[in-house]
């Protein structure tokens, strides 16, 4: 018993880290979707026609939903096939399930903190990337003005093993309320929930950064 329960406290900690690298690939997937679709529309006078049409915060405000119902669509994929896979494949082949795989997938925490800060995650990155598409006209140099944006993706991948061993250290408190890294954060702080007022104050803090990126 003290086996299995320490096998599952150890599946607790470090499982957020899964859920923090399919944050991360699929914003990093889907925001450099938007990026190219949105040069090649430039490039290819596209939004000049639009832009007769209706007024530019409507047109980017449009292709980042439709864009994130993509990358939604992919997560949902991505999440189904992992419960799937957890509560399936021990019973196909006789492994005893010890870990519970299929329990930490429909944990609540994990999932409604997934949602929301995917959702946030992917706003503020759309915003920023389709921002510099718009100053570019081939892929090429947006993917160069682009490398700051991106680099910032990488921060959250070299702090997810300290954040995990530490949840509720000086590392994760600190980044928790830097925008770029909040949802990431807040994901991998899913093992050790932090107090109700943090979500509270992380998610107004998310949702002013995508309003302000959506104006800029």
């Amino acid at each position: 018993a003290a086996r299995a329960a320490s096998a599952g406290d150890v599946l607790m900690q470090w499982g957020p880290v899964a859920f923090v690298y399919i944050l991360w690939i699929s914003i990093q997937v889907v925001t450099q979707m938007l990026l190219s679709s949105t040069v090649e529309e430039k490039s290819g006078k596209l939004v000049e026609v639009l832009l007769s049409a209706t007024d530019p915060l409507a047109i980017m405000a449009g292709k980042i939903i439709g864009t994130a119902s993509v990358g939604g669509v992919i997560v949902i994929t991505w999440l189904t096939t992992f419960v799937g896979a957890a509560l399936g494949l021990p019973a196909l082949l006789g492994i005893p399930a010890a870990l519970e795989l299929g329990g930490l997938a429909a944990n609540p925490v994990y999932l409604i903190s997934f949602i929301v800060y995917y959702l946030l995650g992917f706003l503020l990155y759309a915003a920023l990337l389709s921002g510099l598409g718009a100053l570019c006209t081939t892929v090429r140099e947006a993917q160069t003005l682009a490398i700051p944006v991106q680099s910032a993706l990488f921060l959250p991948l070299l702090a997810m093993v300290p954040i995990a061993r530490d949840p509720s250290g000086t590392l994760a408190a600190v980044l928790t309320w830097v925008p770029p890294f909040t949802p990431f954060v807040m994901m991998n702080r899913a093992a050790q929930p932090p107090a109700p007022e943090v979500y509270i104050g992380t998610t107004l803090l998310m949702l002013f950064s995508v309003a302000l990126a959506f104006r800029l």
